[in-house]
Parts: C-alpha cells; structure tokens; sequence
C-alpha cells in the first residue's frame, strides 16, 4: 500500500544561490549610490531631492543612498493581478505561474498575403489584437506593432483603443518613444471608460505599461513624465531594462546583471516616491552585443541565461516579473527560428518567470509575423505542460489499473484512460502526429510542409471568424473621439 500523497512533481531550473544574488544587489546598490543614474527631468529630480538623494542637476544625474532603495522597495506590493474586460481572463502574477505575452514595438510586419515585409498600419493593431484574444497560449495582448500610418506622437492612443475594442484579455503596452505626459493621461482616459470610471481602473487595472532605461544608466525626459503619469493612475508598470552585454554593460553576464538591476531599482524608487504603493514588475529584455556585428541577438542563448538570473532577482525582492524568452534573429518563420525561440524560452519557462516576452518577432524584434505568432502561441502550450509536471498520487500512479490489466494487456479502454488523457497529455492545434513516408525530400517540399503555411492560414480563419465581445457603443464613440482629438493636435 502506497502511502497517500499528493504534491506536484516539477521540472524546474535550479534556484540560484542566495549569496550570488546578495552580491548582486550589494553591487546594484553601490553603483546607485556611488556612479549614480541620469533623470533628464526637472520635476524628476526634485522628487529624489526631496527624499534625500545626493542630486545633481548641472548633469542631471542622482546618487540614490541604500537605506531609499529598500525603503521604496517595501511600498511596492508583492502580488498583483493584470485586470481584464472579461473577469475570467485575469492573471495572478504570484506562485510562480508562467504566462505569455506578444513581443512590441515593431515598425514592419510580414504581410498575411503577400508575404512581403512592410510597413506596419492600423489595420494590423486590430487583426493581432483578435488573434491574440483567441489564442488560448498567449495570455497577455500587446499589440505587437506601432502603426505607421499615423503620427508617433499618438501611436499609443491607436494601439490601445484597437486592445480594447478587440480582446477581453489584459492589455500591456510598452511606452511610445515620443508619448508625453498629456498622451499618457489620454490612454488612461480611454481605459477609465472601458473600465466604468477612473476609481474601477485602479481597482480593477485592465492595462499595464512597460518602457526600457537607455542603458547605461539613463533614462528618457518623455518616458519619466509618461511613466510618472501611469504610476498616480496605479497603473502597473513593467521597467525592463535591456543592457547589451559587450556593449552597454560589461562584457561578462554577472557585469550586465548589476547595470540591469540598479537600472530598475532606480526607476523604482522613482515612482514608489511618486506614488507610493504604485505596482511594479521587474522586468528584462537584456541581451549580448554581438561583437563582429555589432547588432542586439535576441536568439542568443546567454539571453536565456540573463532572463533566469532576472527571474531569480525579482523572486529576491518579492516582485513580479517581465522577462525576455522565445526570440530569434531569424528572418522569417522556420528551422532557425524555431532552434532559438525555444533554447531562449525553455529556461526561462523552468525558471518560473511570471511573463515571458517574445511571441510573435522575428528579425531580431524588427519585424513580425502572423504566422510567427501562431506558431509561438504553439511553441508556449508545449513549454506550458512541461512546466507543468506530474502529478503524483495514488489515482496517477494508477497502481491498482497496473495489476487489473497486467502483463501484454493495453490501457486505451479503460476508465483512468479517458479521465485523466486530456490533462495529463499535451495535444497540439497547429499540426497533427500523423505518419507519412515521403519518397524524397527537397527544399521545395520544405517549403510546401513547413508549419508556417498552416499558420497562415490559421491566423486568415481567425480574423475572418472570431469576434470578441463588442465594447457597448457609447464606450468606443467616447474613445474614438479622444483618440481622434489627439491625432489633429499631433498635425498641429
């Protein structure tokens, strides 16, 4: 008789040890307070002045003593959940839960029937938003391009009113690079009207932002003031900072880590000392500098290696995490893509990261593709199960099945069989385990089998049948109004 248990068997990336990340952050907190960071903000650095760091405003730049690091980190909550228009989609970023999020800010996508790499419009933010919200392996929408038929300067506004009006799962933008103050408070206007009011966002965050330090060590005048804005609104904020290793940070990962970390400890002091309680996730898209090009490699393994140890420091501060897995530098959808989008989101997967960052880019984040994303959506439902474990108890040891069918007996009648198939088996939606010889193969025949041509013509089945639940009519005339005042003052 087996003694009756029953616990969860994971995989897991082992936890790093706790003396590497004490030395992690000893070293963060000495390059806070010694080298400093660069706010060119004026209001910016009054708020560190007012709350006791060593300010200089001549180069704009703020030593940030030890004891106003920890003080803010202990304001920022530890758990959260990333709201939803549908309640039922809501994301518990706690207990080591992993879930996926489409990459963003891209200027170009392959088109879905050409093929041909183009300029990104409006129509894209809208046909990706669907996708994303039917896709059952992507947890989080964010639309994973800038239109380029519009102004930068309102580019946000069209990303989140396309979110909001075609998904009922969370939305989460990263920052634009040229969004002010004044377009910050108008996208969460426009997500107060989807929530009921500004008070139900704040209680219930249906949105959520993410924006990157310019590495080293510095921050942008328009993304604090947009930043500074979501944190009053208590809007969750990603900062994910993205050092290249050999490039904008040292050479060696561990060198890149400490720029990574006291890049986001600063930011967060920031806007704890702003808003106090303001949700925050750790966050890191860092990557190597490939040295004989001199171009970002998001494919590069030692990502992987940087999102563990990223993943491991935000568990250090008992924060949420945004880390970066799934990328590739390959140009479009294939072998190579698929070889890298998975050595880079296994491990982070393992690790146990909250968000992992990356479906849908191709071309080193450049460029994206339709079918790029329904592959991923694929690649994340397998790397979810291993994540997943077994199960161990009596019922899934199936001890006494074992004695009842016995020796060269089979197991696809029996009860246990059809309870337990669906969730102790994976079955893929792209593609079908069927066995065909082929007579020969060829490079044509690649092309005619690869699983991007069913991607394709999954992502066309998608846009054209699956329709989210519609925002009531008054909602998205009100939006559609704000968003369109917007764009003629960006004419102006």
């Amino acid at each position: 008789m087996i003694a009756p248990i029953d616990i969860s068997c994971e995989i897991t990336v082992e936890r790093v040890p706790r003396v590497a990340l004490d030395r992690l952050n000893s070293a963060s907190l000495q390059v806070l307070a010694e080298v400093g960071v660069r706010f060119p903000e004026e209001k910016t650095l009054n708020v560190f002045e007012r709350n006791g760091a060593d300010v200089d405003k001549k180069d704009m730049r703020v030593r940030i003593p030890e004891s106003l690091v920890k003080e803010s980190l202990s304001q920022a909550p530890q758990k959260m959940t990333l709201c939803a228009r549908d309640p039922n989609r809501d994301i518990r970023l706690e207990d080591q839960k992993v879930h996926f999020i489409t990459s963003g800010v891209g200027v170009y996508i392959y088109d879905l029937e050409t093929g041909a790499r183009r300029t990104a419009t409006i129509e894209d933010t809208v046909n990706i938003s669907r996708i994303v919200d039917f896709l059952p392996n992507i947890h989080v929408l964010q639309v994973m391009v800038s239109p380029g038929d519009v102004p930068d300067a309102v580019a946000d506004h069209y990303k989140f009113e396309a979110a909001f009006n075609n998904a009922t799962k969370h939305v989460s933008n990263c920052i634009g690079p040229v969004t002010s103050d004044e377009g910050a408070r108008e996208v969460i206007e426009m997500a107060s009207l989807v929530a009921g009011s500004r008070e139900e966002l704040m209680k219930r965050p249906i949105m959520s932002v993410h924006q990157a330090p310019v590495s080293p060590l510095q921050y942008t005048g328009s993304g604090l003031r947009a930043l500074i804005e979501y944190a009053k609104a208590k809007i969750p904020i990603c900062i994910y900072s993205m050092p290249m290793s050999g490039g904008t940070s040292p050479v060696t990962l561990a060198g890149t880590l400490v720029i990574l970390n006291a890049e986001f400890l600063a930011g967060l002091t920031l806007l704890e000392n702003v808003s106090p309680g303001a949700p925050m996730i750790y966050g890191s898209v860092a990557s190597i500098m490939d040295l004989k090009s001199g171009l970002l490699p998001i494919g590069a393994p030692e990502r992987a290696i940087l999102s563990v140890w990223a993943t491991n420091l935000a568990r250090y501060y008992g924060l949420p995490c945004l880390v970066a897995g799934g990328g590739t530098d390959a140009k479009m959808p294939g072998t190579r893509a698929g070889i890298e989008k998975a050595w880079t989101a296994l491990p982070v997967v393992l690790a146990r990261a909250n968000l992992i960052i990356g479906a849908g880019a191709l071309d080193s984040a450049s460029t994206y593709s339709y079918e790029q994303l329904i592959i991923d959506d694929e690649i994340a439902g397998g790397l979810m199960r291993i994540a997943r474990g077994l199960e161990m108890s009596d019922e899934t040891i199936a001890l006494d099945l074992i004695k009842k069918v016995g020796v060269a007996g089979h197991f696809l009648g029996e009860r246990h069989t059809l309870k337990h198939a669906r969730e102790e088996h994976w079955f893929p939606r792209l593609y079908k385990r069927t066995q065909r010889p082929e007579d020969f193969w060829s490079l044509q025949k690649l092309g005619e089998t690869d699983m991007a041509r069913e991607a394709g013509e999954k992502a066309k089945e998608i846009i054209k049948t699956h329709h989210p639940e519609p925002l009531e009519k008054d909602v998205r005339t009100k939006m559609r109004t704000l968003v369109e005042a917007a764009h003629r003052r960006a004419l102006t």
